[in-house]
């Protein structure tokens, strides 16, 4: 993997050579001169260490890294110009200051924008890219100038992206994301590496699953690399939404998800009333509704698919339980459960290693709580890697034998 990432300048020269086959005619195309294009494509190459076009008479062509790699620079290109011409105010020409003139938005000025949307502050961001306040200060204000339209406000903090800007951000995260998928393509074509995929996953999650198909993807690719992120619903989907992870595995939420997010069904996993094994309840034949609000329960946090699941049953008591402890902390919910005798709910899949051990166990109680189903999210326009599609294949495998095996 390269230690330098290539310049949209570089790209932008690339895409031009590789659509017209030549560089006289990409020099035409971008109002540069043969040699500024021939140069920007040599380093290109020399960042990422292979040969992207093969120089023939009658033109250039590209080779199969250049082939693979093109199909990202054009979906980055399209993002970034696409957002960044909708970033500029034109209705500001004509008052002295010209027209707008998005193509010459440079690198450092895209990840001074995006390093200050992301940190929140110039001393922060400065900081983060390894380069001085001044400095980080002369890309912002460039950046406005070449857009004519302020992008940041005056904060407690010193300067932020407005809210309307922080779109443009996130737009130019995802064309950089296009960028660093055509750089692992590369590296898997030239045997390098297999890739890298960035999960994830609730903290009363599918990690069963998600083990198991990590497992199987390690075996079939065994360079690559995953990061598996454990954080809250709203938060991954930001990061979701920003180009930080790819994929999303978990409960899917009630109500379907607008935007630009696509949400796939795997497979059900139903709630289930969870206790310690040795728990009163789990020694009678049959539990009552004046059984269950005896004990302590353990609520899931606000706004979660299982907090719903809780809510709905307890609505259905004549008496609400008692409740202490708020948590999605699948290692305290479960300490607190083994610890006294206290109440929950949780699917089988999340207590399958503590059933095993002796630890939990499933109070026969019927629930009138919604169906749970385990799901993937992603992002509508995403174009995943090999390593990234195989990956959604082995769960689609592992989802269809687990409803054949509820049958």
């Amino acid at each position: 993997m390269p230690s330098s990432q290539p310049n949209i300048r570089q790209l932008r020269a690339f895409d031009a050579a590789a659509e017209h086959q030549g560089i006289s005619r990409a020099a035409e195309r971008l109002n540069l001169s043969q040699s500024a294009i021939s140069q920007s494509i040599a380093q290109l190459e020399a960042t990422l260490g292979t040969t992207l076009f093969q120089r023939r008479a009658n033109g250039s062509f590209l080779t199969r890294e250049g082939e693979v790699f093109r199909i990202r620079v054009a979906r980055a290109l399209r993002r970034a110009e696409l957002a960044l011409s909708n970033a500029a105010e034109f209705s500001r020409a004509g008052r002295g200051t010209g027209e707008p003139m998005p193509g010459n938005v440079t690198s450092v000025q895209i990840s001074a924008l995006i390093a200050i949307d992301e940190h929140g502050s110039y001393s922060a961001a400065a900081t983060a890219l390894g380069i001085s306040r001044p400095a980080l200060n002369r890309h912002a204000r460039d950046i406005e100038t070449i857009l004519r339209r302020p992008l940041f406000s005056r904060t407690p903090r010193g300067k932020a992206t407005t809210k309307t800007r922080h779109e443009l951000a996130r737009e130019l995260r995802l064309s950089m994301k296009e960028v660093h998928y055509g750089i692992e393509e590369i590296a898997a074509i030239k045997g390098e590496s297999h890739g890298t995929i960035v999960i994830g996953i609730l903290p009363l999650g599918a990690s069963l699953l998600v083990s198991q198909a990590l497992g199987q993807l390690s075996r079939e690719y065994p360079k690559m690399k995953a990061r598996i992120v454990e954080s809250p619903f709203e938060a991954l989907l930001n990061w979701l939404q920003t180009g930080v992870i790819d994929i999303i595995i978990g409960t899917l939420r009630p109500t379907p998800l607008t935007g630009d997010i696509n949400e796939s069904p795997l497979f059900p996993d139903p709630y289930c009333l969870v206790a310690r094994k040795d728990h009163p309840l789990c020694g009678l034949n049959q539990v009552r509704e004046e059984d269950l609000v005896r004990y302590e329960w353990i609520l899931p946090r606000q706004d979660t698919p299982r907090r719903v699941a809780v809510d709905s049953l307890f609505q259905s008591f004549a008496v609400p339980p008692t409740t202490v402890v708020e948590t999605s902390s699948m290692a305290l919910t479960r300490d607190l459960l083994i610890s006294g005798d206290r109440l929950t709910l949780l699917s089988r899949d999340q207590i399958v290693f503590e059933d095993k051990l002796g630890l939990l166990a499933v109070v026969p109680f019927p629930l009138p709580s919604p169906m749970r189903v385990l799901g993937t999210i992603t992002r509508s326009e995403w174009l995943p890697t090999d390593l990234q599609k195989n990956f959604l294949s082995i769960l689609n495998t592992l989802a269809e034998k687990t409803v054949s095996a509820m049958a």
